[in-house]
């Protein structure tokens, strides 16, 4: 063989590989799919009744999230994992919204098989493995090749493009500190080689963030702007936490809500520019669908007796009653806006708020902020 022929083969072959390494990595696109209402939600019990489906589906969703704790299975074994996601499967609200909606999850410390679970679970590959097969994951997606459950998903046209960001928030993370005084209580761990989302997972986002979008709904199993409270949050890792701000401004990535679960609590919550956040950054937590912490009465979910510590609350109290959440888009006009609902047991809304898309950008925009903080509405 010669040397051109040589050069030119070996080209050839470089080119393919690289295409493939490309693909491998490239987000699914469905440009026909153009968003209005995205549903998402967390924390749902296989082993107790679910009726909060049927509310769910009555939202017609355009897609919808789940956050994480989608099982309880706290195990290492795969044949638990089967049988809990079993259970799931057959809820009848559940089979008729993955019938009729596409669904797109992430996990969270029960699904991923180890309550406050992170880096060097044993069971952490039977986790994935079974994540795969019950949520369908095509055979030559790289979730089945690759160590981690996090995905972005594009929908959408270029005019109205939503990126959905799942991240993997177990797999690669770092020890949790515990207070001394108190092992109950996670304090910050400010190791310099600490992670939460472990460099491979921090290179795939940065990308993801750099491609076009006019809405990017960042799915985190558990909750990016709250720092009060003592239970597992992106502030346990606060060079982590700084780590994601500076790369919404080093990306200049537009359209960035947070959704997240874990808390068995909902509340909308707002980190302000002055506390170093490139532009208002929203995180909506819903939790949970069945795993309600007030369960007599929706006015004591409405009013919890203590509610914890969150300084960016946008509301007095977190609604503590079976709960999911909705964003909702209204693309027409001349300010296009999103709404963020969230909603109870027979889907009524309890918390909203409406954000002018404008609002979410690094560039300053007079009189910027979200309306209807206040308290619950019904």
């Amino acid at each position: 063989m010669n040397t051109k022929l040589m050069v030119a083969l070996l080209a050839a072959l470089l080119v393919a590989a690289a295409s493939a390494v490309a693909a491998s990595d490239r987000v699914a696109a469905q440009p026909e799919l153009a968003i209005t209402t995205l549903g998402f939600g967390s924390c749902a019990r296989q082993d107790r009744p679910q009726p909060i489906w049927d509310s769910i589906n009555a939202a017609r969703c355009d897609a919808f999230v789940l956050l994480g704790d989608n099982i309880y299975a706290d195990t290492a074994d795969p044949a638990v994992f089967r049988a809990k996601y079993a259970l799931l499967a057959g809820m009848p609200g559940f089979a008729r919204l993955r019938q009729t909606t596409p669904l797109f999850a992430t996990w969270d410390d029960h699904d991923y098989g180890v309550n406050d679970g992170g880096a060097g679970f044993p069971g952490a590959q039977a986790a994935q493995e079974e994540f795969c097969e019950f949520f369908q994951v095509p055979a030559d997606s790289p979730l089945r090749a690759t160590p981690g459950v996090y995905r972005c998903v594009t929908l959408g046209p270029a005019s109205r493009r939503v990126q959905i960001i799942l991240l993997d928030t177990r797999m690669f993370r770092s020890p949790l500190r515990k207070d001394p005084a108190n092992p109950k209580v996670i304090i910050g761990n400010t190791d310099p080689g600490a992670t939460m989302l472990g460099e491979e997972q921090w290179a795939w986002l940065e990308r993801r963030l750099r491609e076009p979008a006019a809405i990017r709904v960042l799915a985190s199993s558990i909750q990016f702007v709250a720092t009060e409270h003592g239970s597992e949050k992106w502030s346990n890792f606060p060079a982590e936490r700084a780590r994601l701000l500076d790369l919404l401004r080093r990306t200049q990535a537009k359209g960035l809500v947070v959704i997240s679960g874990d808390r068995h609590l909902a509340e909308l919550a707002m980190l302000p520019p002055e506390d170093g956040a490139p532009y208002p950054i929203y995180d909506v937590t819903t939790s949970g669908l069945n795993q309600p912490v007030e369960k007599e009465s929706e006015h004591k979910a409405l009013n919890p007796p203590k509610p914890q510590p969150n300084r960016y609350r946008l509301h007095e109290r977190p609604y503590t009653g079976s709960n999911f959440g909705l964003l909702r888009v209204r693309w027409d006009g001349p300010s296009p806006s999103i709404r963020i609902e969230v909603c109870g047991l027979d889907g009524s809304v309890v918390l909203f708020r409406d954000i002018p898309l404008a609002e979410l950008s690094p560039e300053p925009v007079p009189g910027r902020r979200g309306r209807n903080a206040g308290p619950p509405w019904r």
